[in-house]
């Protein structure tokens, strides 16, 4: 109950854009483009700070976009946090309708059921979604993760600038571990600067890939 009332929990549905415009437009296209004909592709995006699930249910859009686009595409997402509270929260994923309002009204009419709670419009995302993200409880203080290795993706995003430098490089150094040859690391546009790692390349604000090829 204390962690639940000390945390920071500040999220929103496409928050900072440009990250998911390089994920579509980018690293699921190269993903996709690297595999073979006909064979499924795997593909794993870890939300590594996921509060109430917003970031986490905003790739999940997307990815179900691209995956109607091209349905080799066999997409998973796992979102993590340490409040009990927002866990629970983002697996029910249901928001008030002032907090859906930044997802574009194509994704919205697809992926988001509307209805009335206490007065209140709310939307709860559906269940086709629900079926392919899951979140638990994991502190980033303490790695190593109990997460899969061989991601895609992680979006490691606005957690940083709450910690000091030296949990940062461990942190870092933790979720990096968790990424195939390839892979990417996505923090805030405000923390690239606080990424040092030997293994990784820088692309874009906030965008970096883990060297090696995979």
């Amino acid at each position: 109950e204390i962690v639940d009332l000390l945390t920071t929990n500040k999220t929103d549905f496409f928050r900072e854009p440009a990250h998911f415009d390089f994920l579509t437009a980018r690293i699921v296209p190269q993903a996709l483009a690297q595999a073979k004909p006909g064979r499924p592709v795997k593909f794993r995006l870890w939300s590594a700070a996921s509060s109430y699930g917003a970031e986490a249910w905003t790739a999940a859009m997307l990815l179900a976009e691209q995956a109607r686009i091209d349905p080799r595409l066999d997409w998973a997402v796992p979102g993590t946090d340490v409040p009990r509270r927002v866990v629970q929260d983002a697996n029910r994923a249901i928001y008030p309708a002032t907090e859906l309002a930044p997802i574009p009204e194509n994704l919205r009419d697809r992926y988001v059921m509307t209805a009335q709670k206490d007065g209140q419009a709310v939307g709860r995302i559906v269940p086709e979604l629900r079926a392919r993200v899951r979140f638990g409880n994991l502190n980033l203080m303490e790695a190593p993760y109990p997460v899969e290795a061989g991601l895609d993706v992680v979006f490691l995003r606005n957690v940083l600038i709450y910690f000091e430098p030296q949990v940062q490089e461990m942190v870092i150094r933790g979720t990096v571990a968790h990424l195939r040859p390839g892979g990417h690391l996505i923090v805030g546009h405000s923390e690239s600067m606080t990424v040092h790692h030997e293994g990784l390349h820088q692309l874009a604000p906030g965008v970096f890939r883990k060297r090696g090829e995979g």
